[in-house]
């Protein structure tokens, strides 16, 4: 099995374009073409239909994408199991979480995880949902927590609690003596837009938006404002940033979070007690965030 062209043929899959492909891997599109040709003739089968617009998969290549994910979710797993080393058998776990959970609940997570599982090789990160999905499809990651799963054949998708996200101000302590020019809107999901905008139709113009927030955090700690926080960051950021304090009278704004595997790693005991263990801590951070 060549792994170099299954993954080309993801990435166009998603690209639509030989050309955007060959810039994100960082190779000529003249190596793209010929990786997909020789995919296609170990196949016996056209995969993409080449035109002025792009690249569009025929029927086959849209019915190979299920077959190509399994193959690169079993060598992922196959390769992790026999380059364990020294014949040991010793469970391991690649988790990966959403950024702005990382820094909340990612650490303690951990500490917990080791203290029930002490012989755990342990792998984690932090990503966006997008990212993080790839990672399950291909077996690069056993357990993902995200704010917004696709739905895909090979993935198990269970939601088990919500971030709340909650108004933060140097400014003030109550929702109508907010200065709307000094607000910074955080761009964390389209689920988070749209309950924004139907909670303040009348917020027609932000002067600030920004993309996290670690970045909404620096804002707010260089020049002060008004911005909505992850409530279980809140406490914390309420400790560095002087005079941050909760809103009184701001809406609070949920944000559902999933537990996502690979239907491989459905009934694995160890994903499970992980996907567990995320839930339990993250209600509790929840429940002391509003005490």
């Amino acid at each position: 099995m060549n792994r170099q062209l299954l993954l080309t043929y993801m990435d166009v899959l998603e690209t639509r374009n030989f050309n955007r492909t060959a810039e994100r891997l960082n190779v000529t599109q003249s190596t793209i073409s010929a990786r997909i040709r020789q995919l296609e003739d170990e196949l016996g089968t056209r995969l993409f239909e080449r035109g002025r617009g792009g690249a569009d998969p025929t029927a086959a290549g849209r019915r190979f994408e299920t077959h190509c994910r399994s193959l690169l979710a079993a060598w992922s797993l196959a390769k992790r199991d026999v380059s364990a080393g020294g014949g040991q058998s010793r469970p391991q776990l690649r988790v990966s979480v959403q950024f702005s959970l990382a820094q909340s609940v990612l650490v303690d997570w951990a500490k917990q995880i080791r203290a029930q599982v002490p012989k755990l090789d342990l792998y984690h990160e932090a990503n966006f949902s997008q990212q993080i999905q790839r990672d399950i499809l291909t077996g690069e990651t056993d357990i993902g927590i995200v704010f917004a799963p696709q739905q895909y054949p090979d993935v198990h998708v269970a939601e088990f609690g919500s971030e709340n996200y909650v108004m933060l101000s140097t400014d003030c302590s109550r929702l109508l003596e907010v200065d709307w020019t000094r607000y910074i809107k955080v761009a964390y999901t389209s689920y988070f837009d749209r309950q924004h905008d139907e909670l303040f139709p009348n917020l027609v113009h932000v002067q600030t938006v920004v993309g996290s927030d670690d970045l909404a955090s620096g804002f707010l700690k260089a020049d002060g404002g008004t911005a909505y926080l992850p409530s279980l960051s809140a406490p914390g950021l309420m400790e560095t940033i002087p005079g941050l304090q909760l809103v009184e009278g701001a809406p609070v704004i949920p944000q559902p979070l999933y537990s996502i595997v690979h239907s491989r790693k459905r009934h694995d005991s160890l994903a499970a007690q992980a996907a567990l263990l995320f839930q339990k801590l993250i209600q509790a951070r929840t429940i002391e965030s509003f005490d």
